[in-house]
């Protein structure tokens, strides 16, 4: 399969991240980019463990686009902080590298990813045209505060992932970028109530994103997701 590992030297920490392409992306002109945020599972700095799951969708699919696999170090439990800008350092680096659309970028996310999708939706709502987001959860775990969160971050994280009204705050936060939610009815680590609170928060917000349900489904969906009727066709109409 087409996998490139790129490096990213121009940040405050410089790291390696892997990326796809179909194989015929030298007859694509400007394709766009799907940044892809795994699992908390895929943390660490083996390049080949965010791709999991989603490789032989894209092989089989062989998707008319860049798809950017930025990683999550261990130290951390979501993308936020460094990791934050480690999604936006491979979205832009993917962008030079292969001339892509500025305008046509995308985000997807699995479960840890699913909700730092969310996050990154309120944090960098010019970037995204639209997301998918996979059995996401919003309520942050332990006593703990986010290990290497910034000070200047903390109130939004408390507000969307810790306060009792937080999927109020999600939907203010993440404004009115296209969504596509995705998950099983029976998803023990990310309860589905959750998500159909923030659904319900978007529509007292007059927005209504796209959602499919698996009943009797647990967490593991991801590439269900990914191979969903429509959900590229849906995704790669949306501009910026």
């Amino acid at each position: 399969m087409p996998f490139v590992l790129l490096h990213v030297d121009d940040c405050r920490a410089p790291f390696n991240f892997v990326t796809w392409h179909p194989h015929n992306i030298g007859e694509i002109s400007n394709p766009p980019i799907i940044a892809f945020l795994h699992g908390s599972a895929e943390r660490g700095d083996n390049r080949g463990l965010p791709v999991k799951g989603v490789e032989e969708v894209l092989d089989e699919y062989q998707l008319p686009a860049v798809v950017v696999f930025p990683q999550c170090e261990r130290e951390y439990r979501a993308f936020y902080g460094e990791m934050e800008e480690r999604v936006v350092h491979a979205v832009r680096k993917g962008i030079e590298e292969f001339n892509a659309d500025a305008s046509r970028v995308y985000l997807a996310g699995f479960s840890m990813g699913g909700s730092s999708a969310l996050w990154l939706m309120a944090r960098h709502r010019e970037l995204f045209a639209a997301v998918v987001c996979i059995a996401p959860g919003i309520t942050w775990i332990g006593a703990e505060p986010p290990p290497k969160m910034p000070d200047e971050a903390k109130p939004l994280f408390e507000s969307m992932f810790v306060a009792y009204d937080r999927p109020k705050a999600i939907a203010r936060e993440i404004g009115t970028t296209p969504i596509w939610f995705l998950q099983g009815t029976y998803d023990e680590p990310c309860p589905i109530d959750e998500t159909r609170a923030v659904i319900h928060e978007m529509h007292q917000l007059g927005r209504y994103p796209r959602v499919t349900e698996w009943e009797g489904l647990g967490h593991e969906t991801l590439t269900l997701a990914l191979r969903e009727h429509g959900l590229f066709d849906w995704m790669f109409e949306h501009r910026k």
